[in-house]
């Protein structure tokens, strides 16, 4: 800088140099913003996030191991959102500890997020449409319905799926869609009308209902067809021999309504996990929610002062963990016991 330029003030220095500085400022908004992005572009990224390390896991030993999260989980306010909201949490993490994101959502992947790689996916080749036994698959082209309301574990447990390959394709697959995710009490009733203190409900409720769910889920699962006949030509009650009354499911079935069951579900697992997987005919949920770091664990960096208590309780330990990592970690640590 000459004389001359000392002498300016600085609001004329700015005005003769504006263009370099806005250029400036606009290259210090990429290079921030890309730092980020460029890190984001692999789901691997959000392991950094407690609540989302184990949806980072499963989908890293999945076939969708290389495709970015928001391929998938589209952002419904667009990709120059969606990017400056990886920047924004990316940046509070450097100052603020936190157990996921705060900004960037991960909303249900769409029809159309699943159909830009598998438009092909379905055809009317008998050779094809054999190994998927399913009406859907013929008619993706115009189906409306999202493909993740069926393909409930893709890319984050996909390992699940192969359970569901040895089930006998029937009406189950549609008449217990309610086992994943979330049901309203009041719908519990359609299948588990062996709840109801008496049948005089039922009596009038069922026709309409196996209309809507079809005959086979209830075939598979609970009934019989000789009771059907029975009923429906002699109008006498069959005494009923299904599931819940045999395996004496129906106490289980009774608490899955209680606003409580969440918390206390753990405990019925315990004694038997046999009876849940009757239903529940894979895991897949008590992974994908056993993955998550559960809230009574507290801080990362006070959990192991406080496990002692509820660590006595081998069992409920072992749900998430293996006994081996406890061994190590208490060989290690003699002198603490």
């Amino acid at each position: 800088m000459t004389a001359t330029d000392a002498k300016k003030s600085p609001w004329t220095i700015l005005k003769a140099n504006w263009v370099w500085i806005v250029l400036a400022i606009v290259v210090a908004v990429i290079v921030l913003l890309a730092i980020p992005m460029i890190g984001a572009s692999e789901p691997a990224y959000f392991s950094r996030y407690t609540s989302l390390s184990g949806n980072t896991h499963t989908v890293s030993v999945s076939s969708h191991k290389d495709i970015p999260c928001e391929s998938c989980h589209v952002d419904p306010n667009g990709p120059i959102a969606y990017r400056v909201a990886v920047a924004a949490d990316f940046y509070l993490g450097l100052v603020s500890r936190r157990a996921g994101t705060k900004f960037v959502q991960f909303p249900k992947p769409t029809r159309e997020a699943c159909r830009k790689c598998h438009v092909t996916d379905w055809s009317t080749d008998i050779k094809r449409t054999s190994a998927i036994p399913h009406p859907a698959h013929l008619r993706v082209a115009s189906e409306t319905r999202n493909c993740v309301n069926c393909h409930k574990w893709t890319a984050h447990e996909e390992s699940a799926m192969a359970k569901h390959k040895k089930m006998p394709f029937s009406g189950v697959c549609v008449a217990y869609g309610c086992h994943v995710g979330t049901k309203k009490s009041t719908e519990c009733y359609t299948c588990h009308h062996v709840l109801g203190e008496t049948g005089a409900k039922w009596k009038n409720d069922h026709p309409a209902v196996v209309a809507r769910v079809g005959a086979n889920g209830c075939l598979e699962m609970c009934h019989e067809v000789a009771q059907c006949t029975q009923c429906h030509i002699t109008g006498k009650r069959p005494v009923f021999k299904g599931r819940p009354t045999q395996t004496g499911l129906k106490i289980i079935e009774a608490q899955h309504v209680k606003k409580s069951w969440m918390t206390q579900h753990g405990t019925e697992a315990l004694k038997d996990r046999s009876k849940c997987l009757l239903c529940h005919v894979s895991d897949a949920e008590c992974q994908a929610c056993h993955a998550r770091r559960p809230a009574f664990h507290g801080p990362t960096d006070t959990w192991i002062g406080q496990h002692t208590k509820p660590g006595k309780d081998e069992k409920r330990c072992l749900e998430c963990h293996k006994k081996q990592e406890c061994e190590d970690c208490h060989k290690k640590f003699k002198e603490m016991r």
